[in-house]
């Protein structure tokens, strides 16, 4: 009589039941079993239980944070503006952008905003930005930047020097039309969208700049989410009978395809989506990443979509790209399904020079960890590498591949929580705050669940969204920046005992290539091991970080060399690097 799909999506239960139920009635992952988010789920318990699933048990691990949040003078508060009509666009959040704005060489911060449909220019509720003082205290400065000219609905907040001025410049994707800030230098930024043309209007929920072309100049990818227009398209989702509304479910939205803006120069882009390769018009966008993700020194693009195929388009070298999504084997899970992807990020975690690539999905679904096999083919192993059990229960959101513990090999790390705050009226067994991920990467083979020894917030649940990271205190190890709906972040000094192991910090400033060295492969060399990184554009989801490269080398007392290989081909090497600093290197 055949084998029918197990419906779990929209129920709250453990990880272990989840692969229990699989196992009895074997889950086909098909559409019906997936991410139905607006259907009523059935209830599973005692309508008056507040039991909700607990993540796999951890075991104490080398990575420790410290919540630093409220002792850096940062107030900030998101709205996302949610209210019982349940927009769509008020589920996702906000990210935050890790930049040095003002070239003093600490990393400052802007916090993406929301606020209320229809939108109010008025309303007052812009993004926030912050300065990091010498005396290791964030001061706002806002008030007079020209960032606090309007309110927009922003999800994405990405920087980039798209004028080679040495002034990272800021690129907003809203639900509207979207914004390009110029940073002019003395804290000033000025709005240039009309005349750069990156202003178009829709629902933009992530980019990333990269220089597809590699002349020098960075170019725009915008993901877009759908093509809804409010109030016109805001259906009711949810359950009738109960009168209790749900936001709804991605299926229920028309997509829209994707831009790519070309890089004119002179603060003027071009929409060259058509002619590039990359106008699908069957993905909902959330986040990209834009490296090489098979490594022949041409920058790629990868677009997690939710629940349709993750998108995979390598780059030619000739102003086009090879859509691979259908062939290189990480648009789907393992049983050929599409997932509701929304983070993603991409690093070499098996040590063999090829950069992995992360997606974080819905709950009930794992994030999904897809092994590059070389010449643009991946793998789902996802299972293999401890990733099921542990990410199941939650909804995924900002995620990073980082080395945290300064070991060489990168670690994740998830920020999670619901869509709705509206589920236990149903009956059913539900949190929206849901406590984040962090695994460490064992020696290249495994991730291991580290969160119970790594600190007070991941002892807590958060409405977790945008990921930013860099070295806010310039300590040498990569702090973390979380952005939460309808709350204040969390802002996470990392404190993990080195236990002999060493780092070096690059910044690299290139010339021929894009000032921001995007597209850039590192190679450190050292006691026979060989450590890959490259300096990525866009990842996580809807947020920034820090563009210099903080590499942990493990245990060695120097490098032996050194390889820079530049997006323009040219290759710069040293020998005999000492570790435990900064280096600046300068494409000649």
């Amino acid at each position: 009589m055949g084998i029918r799909p197990c419906n779990i999506r929209n129920h709250r239960i453990s990880a272990t039941t989840v692969i229990a139920l699989c196992a009895i009635c074997g889950c086909s992952g098909e559409r019906s079993a997936e991410a139905d988010r607006s259907r009523p789920p059935q209830p599973k318990t005692n309508p008056g239980s507040s039991k909700i699933a607990e993540p796999v048990k951890s075991a104490p691990g080398p990575i420790r944070f410290v919540d630093m949040t409220q002792k850096l003078g940062i107030d900030f508060r998101h709205v996302s503006g949610s209210t019982d009509d349940k927009a769509v666009p008020t589920a996702n959040g906000s990210g935050v952008a890790v930049f040095d704005f003002d070239g003093d060489g600490r990393m400052d911060l802007y916090f993406a905003q929301s606020t209320f449909l229809p939108v109010n220019p008025a309303a007052g509720h812009t993004g926030r930005l912050y300065r990091n003082g010498a005396d290791g205290r964030f001061v706002e400065v806002t008030a007079g930047s020209g960032l606090d000219a309007r309110t927009h609905f922003t999800h994405a907040a990405i920087a980039g020097d798209i004028d080679n001025d040495g002034d990272p410049d800021l690129y907003l994707c809203n639900y509207g039309k979207n914004v390009l800030f110029r940073n002019d230098g003395g804290g000033k930024f000025v709005d240039i969208s009309s005349q750069s043309r990156t202003d178009f209007e829709g629902w933009s929920s992530s980019a990333a700049f990269l220089d597809y072309d590699a002349d020098g100049l960075l170019d725009l990818y915008v993901s877009t989410y759908a093509d809804w227009k409010y109030p016109d398209d805001n259906r009711f989702c949810g359950d009738v009978a109960k009168k209790v509304r749900l936001y709804c479910d991605p299926k229920e939205l028309r997509p829209a395809p994707d831009r790519l803006f070309r890089n004119l120069g002179g603060g003027k882009f071009e929409d060259v989506s058509k002619r590039a390769g990359i106008d699908r018009p069957d993905g909902h966008g959330f986040g990209v990443i834009a490296a090489d993700l098979n490594v022949d020194g041409k920058i790629d693009l990868y677009v997690a979509n939710d629940q349709d195929p993750n998108f995979l388009f390598l780059n030619r070298g000739d102003g086009t790209f090879e859509d691979a999504t259908a062939v290189a084997g990480a648009a789907l899970d393992s049983r050929g399904h599409a997932q509701a992807g929304m983070g993603v990020d991409a690093e070499d975690v098996d040590g063999d020079g090829l950069p992995e690539i992360v997606v974080t999905n819905f709950s009930n679904e794992p994030n999904t960890l897809y092994r590059n096999m070389g010449q643009g083919l991946f793998m789902d192993v996802t299972s293999a590498w401890g990733l099921t059990a542990i990410s199941l229960p939650w909804v995924g959101w900002g995620t990073t591949l980082t080395d945290f513990d300064t070991d060489g090999f990168p670690d994740l790390f998830v920020a999670d929580g619901h869509l709705d705050d509206n589920r236990h009226l149903l009956g059913v067994e539900f949190s929206q705050p849901e406590p984040p991920l962090l695994l460490r990467n064992i020696e290249g083979k495994r991730f291991e669940n580290v969160a119970a020894g790594a600190g007070d917030y991941f002892g807590t649940k958060h409405v977790g969204r945008g990921v930013g990271w860099g070295d806010l205190d310039n300590d040498g190890d990569v702090d973390l920046v979380i952005s939460h709906k309808d709350g204040p972040p969390g802002i996470l000094f990392n404190e993990s005992p080195r236990a002999g192991r060493h780092f070096l910090r690059l910044k690299l400033q290139g010339t021929k290539s894009n000032r921001d060295a995007i597209g850039t492969l590192v190679e450190f060399e050292s006691g026979g091991r060989k450590i890959v990184r490259q300096v990525k554009g866009g990842c996580g989801l809807m947020s920034s970080h820090d563009n210099r490269l903080t590499v942990g080398l493990g245990e060695v007392p120097k490098i032996d060399l050194l390889t820079v290989r530049w997006p323009s081909g040219k290759v710069t090497t040293k020998k005999d690097v000492a570790v435990d600093g900064e280096l600046h290197l300068t494409e000649e």
